[in-house]
């Protein structure tokens, strides 16, 4: 369920002046777009990869990795490590998130998905990577460029481009996925139970993705032949 608390992202993000004029967020998105995805998203964990309990080993790898490492202890340094995610790990495509940064059970939603866990984020995205690296899809020059990032009081907030060409057979018009969004990293201490004296880490516990388009204009982009695109600055 959605965070209910006093400072609450969903009602902050709702009195935003200007926030929804020039982004779209899962409320807004109309049901087709967000029932295509939900179910695409569904059919390819089912079926990818084959060996499911060995996918769930490989999936989780990084949250056993997570143990060992630290969590930020700082706004500042969450917001220099989710820039990482952007310029070193290329996420939007890869999944590869810093996971100590975000909370096992934080609420993951972009305008066509709403789920909570961490796992399960990785888990769509890296199922994901078999399709895409087929030759029949094949996409090629995928870049998560992140345009701006801010820190403010509750939350890192970044505006990124995400883009990636189609050159696969199957997909002979060469489509290509060129989508400009928002997102804030809602975060929030962590107690540590074994050391309350200890300062207390952060993590995010709200992903809140918004799209400066509408989801069903994404998603034809898929259909269109491919154009060469600026990137937004």
């Amino acid at each position: 369920s959605k965070p209910t608390t006093r400072s609450s992202p969903i009602l902050a993000a709702q009195n935003e002046e200007g926030s929804r004029s020039s982004s779209v967020s899962f409320e807004e998105t109309d049901t087709a777009s967000k029932g295509l995805v939900s179910s695409l998203t569904n059919l390819v964990n089912a079926v990818m990869p084959k060996d499911k309990e060995a996918a769930k080993v490989s999936t989780l790898d990084q949250s056993t990795a997570a143990a060992t490492a630290f969590p930020p202890t700082s706004p500042q340094e969450l917001l220099e490590r989710i820039a990482k995610d952007y310029t070193q790990e290329n996420y939007l495509w890869t999944g590869n998130i810093d996971f100590p940064c975000f909370d096992q059970e934080c609420q993951f939603q972009d305008p066509t998905l709403s789920f909570t866990g961490r796992d399960q984020f990785v888990t769509n995205v890296q199922n994901l990577q078999p399709l895409l690296a087929n030759p029949a899809l094949q996409v090629n020059q995928t870049q998560s460029i992140l345009l701006n990032i801010t820190l403010h009081e509750e939350y890192v907030q970044t505006r990124w481009n995400m883009v990636g060409q189609f050159q696969g057979w199957l997909l002979f018009w060469k489509p290509q996925i060129n989508v400009i969004g928002n997102t804030k990293f809602w975060f929030r201490p962590v107690q540590n139970n074994n050391n309350p004296q200890e300062k207390a880490p952060l993590a995010v516990y709200f992903y809140d993705e918004e799209w400066e388009m509408p989801a069903y204009q994404a998603l034809w982009q898929l259909l269109t032949p491919g154009v060469t695109k600026e990137i937004a600055t």
